[in-house]
Parts: C-alpha cells; sequence; structure tokens
C-alpha cells in the first residue's frame, strides 16, 4: 500500500513540474495558429508562399493577401 501511494506522489509532483514549466512559455514560444501555411513553391515564388489549408492548390507570395483570402473562404 506505501509503494502505490509513493507513486501517486511521485506522478502528482512530476505533473505539477510539468504544468510550472507550461506557465512559464513565452508569447513566441506558443504554437503559430495562423490561417496560411508556409511552403516551399518553385517557379514564380523564389522565397516561398503562403498557401489557404482549404486550397491547397492556391498559394500567394504575401502572407496578408492569402490570410484575407482564406477568411473570405471561411
Amino acid at each position: 500500500m506505501k509503494s502505490s501511494h509513493a507513486s501517486l506522489v511521485f506522478i502528482l509532483l512530476l505533473s505539477l513540474f510539468a504544468l510550472h514549466q507550461c506557465v512559464r512559455l513565452q508569447k513566441s514560444n506558443k504554437i503559430d495558429m495562423s490561417v496560411c501555411v508556409h511552403d516551399i513553391c518553385g517557379g514564380v515564388f523564389d522565397g516561398g508562399c503562403y498557401c489557404c489549408p482549404k486550397t491547397p492548390a492556391l498559394c500567394w507570395a504575401d502572407n496578408q493577401f492569402c490570410t484575407t483570402y482564406c477568411h473570405a473562404q471561411s
């Protein structure tokens, strides 16, 4: 019975430590949930392009234009 209590206390402490580390994340470390996805495109777009996830065949060089178009499609 004591070993199971010790295991539960260890798991609880480990979980609290992980939660503490998540709270300390900076804004720059959070996941980017932008509308458009940056992709490597050949031809016209040398620096890559931005594509809408719903229409991957349509891509643009400008992220703002892509975001505006993707919002209009939703």
